[in-house]
């Protein structure tokens, strides 16, 4: 199912809770997977914005950083208050699923969104088509090599934020597949960060020191994407090497400007915010959900970053969302 499934469900939601909708005292909680994470803000914002829209509470909940442990407890917590509904972006794969098993179990809808968790115990799953995503960077990155040296060749590596991240792991698949499609192009290695820019910084000047004929790397997130920019932007690379990296957060953006990073693989994670309270509440009254909706994926560079098309997605200050339009 694509996002357009979410506004056409947004409008039943409407026509049969009514206008009593706008004095309703429901609560979603909405977990995700690091506070402090520019993304995960963007997530919150969707979801506020869609509480306001239904006239519900909005409780935002996490932890500062990834931390299972951490999650499961937040998770825990906020079912014993028994909301509404429950919006979930899964820390690790393994380890969520069962907690959220028992949470749709005792009766509360449970949406997940973002990353998958070993569990089919979900009203509904929002994401981005991760293995999509990958494939959509691998082509970015052999275009970038072809149009600097006049042939899609050399060497590439990746960086992955953290392993066990189902849509992380997703990314990679798809990169790493994507690549078969030029064979002259060889992946030569891979990073594995602890999900936080110095490293990805450091982690990408080792790979540049290592393989000094390198001709570029994906960055599987937004904090490995801004750590890989600053490396390339401190060591003068500009046009010299190809990036290409996962999200859209300000510091991404500012390395799409100088040059550091040639492509961003966009995905929307304002409207999982906004997208998963409305289903959760949907659920909550008895509406029957797809079980997986595709929230879209793009890919932006500095000569098509000025495309309106793309405004709220580069900036979530410039998103217009009117009700029921997606616009």
């Amino acid at each position: 199912m694509k996002l357009k499934t979410i506004l056409a469900a947004s409008v039943a939601v409407t026509a049969w809770i009514g206008v009593s909708a706008a004095h309703a005292e429901d609560t979603v909680a909405v977990i995700v997977k690091a506070t402090t994470s520019e993304y995960w803000q963007w997530v919150f914002k969707g979801a506020e914005d869609a509480g306001k829209q239904l006239g519900i509470k909005i409780d935002k909940l996490g932890t500062p950083k990834d931390d299972a442990a951490g999650q499961i407890s937040v998770l825990e917590s906020a079912a014993g208050s028994k909301p509404a509904a429950i919006v979930i972006s899964p820390t690790i794969f393994e380890a969520l699923g069962d907690p959220i098993a028992a949470v749709s179990d005792s009766g509360i809808p449970v949406i997940v969104i973002d990353s998958g968790a070993k569990t089919d115990k979900f009203a509904s799953f929002l994401t981005t088509n991760n293995e999509a995503g990958g494939k959509a960077a691998a082509d970015a990155l052999a275009t970038c090599i072809k149009e600097r040296t006049g042939k899609a060749a050399g060497k590439v590596g990746y960086l992955t934020a953290m392993a066990g991240h189902e849509s992380l792991d997703s990314r990679d698949k798809g990169f790493v597949e994507g690549m078969k499609a030029y064979p002259d192009i060889t992946v030569v290695g891979n990073r594995v960060a602890n999900n936080e820019e110095a490293e990805g910084m450091s982690l990408t000047a080792d790979m540049l020191t290592k393989d000094t004929d390198l001709a570029g790397i994906f960055a599987d997130n937004a904090q490995m994407g801004t750590g890989a920019g600053a490396s390339v932007a401190e060591q003068k690379l500009g046009d010299k090497f190809c990036l290409v990296a996962f999200d859209s957060d300000k510091g991404e953006v500012e390395h799409l400007n100088d040059g550091s990073i040639y492509a961003l693989i966009i995905q929307d994670p304002y409207m999982m915010g906004f997208g998963g309270v409305w289903n959760g509440y949907a659920a909550a009254h008895g509406a029957r959900l797809p079980k997986f909706i595709d929230t879209g994926v793009g890919t932006v560079t500095k000569a098509n970053m000025a495309d309106p098309n793309f405004a709220g997605l580069l900036d979530v200050t410039k998103r217009k969302l009117s009700p029921y339009t997606g616009n």
